[in-house]
């Protein structure tokens, strides 16, 4: 019995010394370490850079709708006649013009960016990936998502955030040797996850995202990494936010809801089988419609590459006109807006902003859906809170929209848990966690009956697609 367990001792110290020398006294070991940290923190000033634009852009569009001045002291402002026009002009030509650079310069960003960070997963390491995840499609996807937020397209950030992240993450492996495991899924994941996290501040969320849309799986040896880039991700935007001024470190991408459920009766319980069938079906919906939509647009772009941009951006146009400016830009402001401070919204705004994003969206253009499908939501929950309130009467009006918002975001997106989290780190609600995961569970399978493939898997296998009938070759 001695010697086995003498033998068991001497492989363990024999097993901790080769540890030590492979990860710690190991230089090769240390470049990784170094570049994995710049690759995280790259993706964390990306997320922040979009953010910082988005900003910018709501300011400008204002500006040409003549809501706001060129600067906050300004007096000026954009006549009445201008302010209608030219918003017109700019999303009409913008989305002209981003299209046309995407097909020519910059091959490989279209779309949310999500569906091409699930392709390269499905692609086996090699050349390929360089279709996918490369410095020119950083660049690229960078730069359309900039003109796209200074357009007023209906576009969200956290797609672009998770693909940059992604091609980051992914590039480090082509400098110096990375494990395996690492290079095939890990990376790619962490990079993924990292970017929705900086987005919204919302670790837990990315780290779930990156395993249930991304990654479609959990793999506990790229646990780690993916914490990691995750974590390092949202420090870095949080940093750089301090930097600009912001007095909370802690920051909530929405605010602090004060929405509790623990003192529901059965009946108000019940709401959320009722918000979850109607959210899950209509998300669902919109999703069917936008896989359905982007074949479309591919086949008319093949027909006539100048007619078929302008007339989406004149669609786009045109909605904004009806909406009087409302669904230009991601509908961050306006999602804010009626969740945070219960500003009412005309009853046809979650019609029309799921219409700008569904032209946005079947564009291919760079750009998430995450913040214009929970802009969507919160429309759809305040025109649903009468109904509420007669079936179910009681319940805080912010736990109904934030109830709507999950439903609605899960139909469209499927990924229950991610939709539930984040709706909990955006608002600080953890007192609305069980009935936010019950919405999401609900809306997950209601949307599952109409649309069978979730929208990113189906837009992973169209841009899979669309590289076999190119032909193209890495460059």
């Amino acid at each position: 019995m001695k010697e086995p367990f003498n033998q068991q001792l001497h492989t363990e110290q024999v097993e901790t010394a080769r540890l030590w020398k492979s990860h710690v006294f190991n230089p090769h070991a240390w470049t990784r370490y170094t570049l994995f940290f710049l690759a995280a923190c790259c993706t964390g000033g990306v997320a922040w850079y979009f953010r910082t634009a988005e900003d910018w852009g709501v300011h400008w569009f204002a500006f040409l709708q003549g809501k706001k001045g060129w600067t906050e002291d300004s007096t000026w402002r954009m006549p009445e006649a201008a302010g209608i026009v030219l918003p017109m002009v700019v999303i009409t030509l913008g989305m002209l013009v981003i299209m046309q650079l995407r097909d020519r310069f910059f091959r490989g960003t279209e779309g949310t960016g999500i569906p091409q960070a699930i392709a390269a997963l499905k692609t086996p390491e090699g050349p390929i990936r360089s279709l996918m995840l490369s410095w020119r499609i950083a660049i690229g996807k960078i730069l359309l998502l900039t003109m796209g937020l200074f357009s007023g397209m209906t576009i969200g950030r956290e797609g672009p955030s998770v693909h940059v992240g992604a091609c980051f993450m992914y590039l480090i492996t082509k400098m110096t040797h990375f494990p395996a495991h690492l290079v095939r899924r890990g990376l790619i994941l962490g990079g993924g996850g990292a970017g929705i996290a900086a987005a919204f501040n919302a670790p837990v969320a990315g780290t779930i995202f990156a395993f249930e849309e991304i990654g479609r799986s959990f793999e506990k040896n790229n646990a780690g990494t993916i914490i990691r880039t995750v974590l390092l991700a949202c420090i870095v935007v949080i940093l750089l936010l301090m930097l600009q001024g912001m007095d909370d470190p802690d920051y909530l991408f929405y605010g602090q809801v004060n929405a509790d459920a623990g003192s529901w009766n059965i009946l108000q319980w019940c709401s959320i089988l009722f918000i979850g069938v109607v959210g899950g079906f209509l998300g669902g919906f919109f999703a069917q419609c936008v896989v359905k939509g982007t074949g479309l647009v591919g086949f008319f772009m093949k027909i006539n590459c100048w007619v078929t941009p302008l007339v989406i951006g004149g669609s786009l146009a045109l909605l904004g006109w009806v909406s009087s400016g409302e669904t230009y830009g991601s509908g961050y402001p306006q999602a804010d807006a009626i969740l945070m401070e219960g500003v009412e919204y005309p009853w046809h705004y979650p019609l029309l902003k799921a219409g700008a994003s569904f032209f946005s969206l079947i564009s291919g253009i760079p750009g998430g859906l995450f913040d214009p499908s929970l802009s969507v939501g919160a429309g759809l929950g305040q025109n649903m809170i009468p109904c509420v309130d007669t079936l179910f009467p009681g319940i805080n009006h912010k736990a109904i929209i934030m109830m709507f918002m999950v439903a609605y975001f899960t139909g469209v997106v499927q990924s229950p848990l991610t939709c539930a989290v984040i709706m909990v780190e955006m608002t600080g609600a953890r007192y609305m966690t069980i009935p936010l995961i019950g919405v999401a569970i609900v809306g997950y399978e209601c949307s599952h009956l109409i649309c069978r493939t979730s929208i990113y898997e189906a837009l992973a296998d169209i841009f899979l697609g669309n590289i076999e009938a190119r032909g193209e070759k890495p460059t």
